[in-house]
């Protein structure tokens, strides 16, 4: 079969983990399906890279071997995720996990079809990427009780209006650079303002969903370490930049959030 494909998109982990330990944490409890969840999901996250090459056209010397190696390694992950998730269906009957099914594989074909017309890395091709990857939060904490709660979708929100916070940054960040390198200055960056608008639109959305009791007020604190992060990216010029100590970071803040965010749900719990 060749060497194994695995993906590239290290931003991914961090986002899939977080929400994971995010959904388990606020549950409060590690049980045989929450570990049977975790190894179906990786396996899934790992199909994704073969998926990106199956989506591309076959076109070039070589790339119908190539289709031919990405569909063999696309079988083994599905296999391996089929072998950890159907369990969870079959001996604990969690028969409530079929929606998130669902929207997994919606995520997985949006993706597909993203990649093939590459607009994958564009905002919006980001984006969707969050909202499927930040689902691992809501699923894993319904796994972790045994039942859907309202929490859970708090999870999903949550979770991705940070992560995608740290994706309008990382843009900023990197078109910043490349905006400076070709002698232009922090205004003309196309990715300031989405980024200004996006925190300025967390500052109104969390402390509102606070006031109407839908969020514990704890929570404003986890989203503390976002909004620190893009007011000091705003004061900073981009002559230099290194992608590597940038994601560093990025797991960094999303560690803290994490944390954060499990604290502020024990703390001050919600009911259902």
């Amino acid at each position: 079969m060749g060497r194994p494909i695995v993906p590239k998109e290290h931003g991914a982990w961090a986002v899939l983990y977080g929400a994971f330990v995010a959904g388990v944490g606020v549950a409060g409890q590690v049980t045989l399906p929450v570990v049977l969840f975790l190894l179906g999901v990786t396996a899934i996250a790992f199909a994704n890279a073969p998926l990106a090459i199956l989506a591309r056209p076959a076109i070039g010397p070589g790339q119908s071997r190539r289709q031919r190696h990405a569909l063999a390694w696309f079988l083994v992950y599905g296999a391996a995720a089929a072998a950890a998730l159907s369990p969870l269906w079959v001996i604990f009957r969690m028969s409530f996990l079929l929606p998130f099914g669902m929207g997994a594989t919606f995520f997985l074909l949006l993706r597909a079809f993203l990649v093939r017309e590459r607009d994958d890395r564009t905002l919006i091709g980001e984006l969707v990427g969050t909202a499927g990857l930040t689902m691992v939060g809501a699923a894993a904490h319904a796994v972790a009780v045994g039942e859907v709660q309202r929490v859970g979708a708090l999870l999903w929100l949550l979770l991705f209006l940070f992560f995608a916070s740290g994706v309008f940054y990382v843009r900023m960040r990197v078109q910043g650079l490349v905006a400076e390198r070709k002698g232009g200055t922090t205004a003309s960056n196309p990715a300031l303002w989405p980024c200004v608008l996006y925190h300025g639109l967390l500052v109104v959305v969390v402390p509102a969903l606070i006031l109407v009791r839908v969020i514990p007020w704890p929570v404003l604190l986890a989203f503390a370490p976002a909004l620190w992060r893009a007011a000091s990216g705003l004061c900073r010029g981009e002559t230099r930049l290194s992608l590597r100590r940038l994601g560093w970071s990025e797991v960094a803040v999303a560690t803290a959030f994490v944390f954060l965010l499990i604290a502020a749900f024990w703390f001050t719990p919600l009911a259902g």
